[in-house]
């Protein structure tokens, strides 16, 4: 089994290159209206993951309240994925100085409101920053990942900011990770350690799998 850090420097090099040969051109980017805050990359990707995690809200009764996250440019394309909800939770991560927050917090997003970019991506909502207890508001909590396997671990950055984030989580919540197909793993691929919290579900822009976890 490779390390964590191994595994993240295999993702990262892969998403570079799919990023750089997959990036739907300009001209052909003429969306239909949207309230999305943030542009469309791939079209075909951003329709697939917005199909999937409509799916799962539906299969859940509807969404009252949603944390989302704005991917990087190496991340799936979620632009399309705003416009299924009025409102959601965004992580807030920096101030508005452009320093990084030593708590984690979020932020809410209104369809129709723009998000700030505060020196560096990804992008975030402007205004109050929320403390880490508002993540249990969320009935829906979709997060990114490098890769993720079907027992319900998943590989981040390495930051632990969700790590720290999800422990204040409502017990009902799903957790949906979002990643390309080709960083869906099988069990026993990805190594866990105690404070690692599973995932219910792992969203691809063509598929939807339920993890053992849930």
């Amino acid at each position: 089994m490779p390390t964590k850090t191994t595994l993240r420097a295999q993702v990262r090099s892969r998403r570079r290159v799919r990023r750089a040969e997959n990036t739907t051109p300009k001209a052909l980017l003429s969306p239909p209206v949207s309230r999305s805050p943030i542009p469309v990359r791939n079209r075909g990707e951003a329709e697939g993951i917005a199909r999937q995690i409509r799916a799962v809200a539906s299969s859940m009764g509807g969404i009252s309240m949603p944390a989302l996250f704005v991917p990087t440019p190496l991340e799936p394309d979620m632009s399309l994925a705003f416009d299924l909800f009025d409102r959601a939770l965004l992580p807030i991560l920096l101030d508005e100085a452009g320093t990084p927050l030593a708590a984690t917090c979020w932020g809410v997003w209104e369809a129709g409101q723009a998000l700030a970019t505060l020196g560096r991506p990804p992008a975030q909502p402007a205004g109050i920053a929320l403390g880490a207890e508002s993540l249990g508001e969320a009935d829906l909590i979709v997060i990114p990942a490098l890769a993720a396997s079907r027992d319900g671990s998943r590989l981040g950055q390495g930051g632990g900011w969700y790590d720290r984030a999800l422990l204040h989580r409502a017990p009902t919540a799903q957790i949906a990770a979002v990643v390309f197909d080709d960083e869906v793993m099988e069990n026993g691929e990805i190594a866990t350690e105690s404070h690692d919290i599973p995932v219910d579900s792992i969203i691809t822009p063509r598929r939807t799998i339920v993890t053992d976890a849930r």
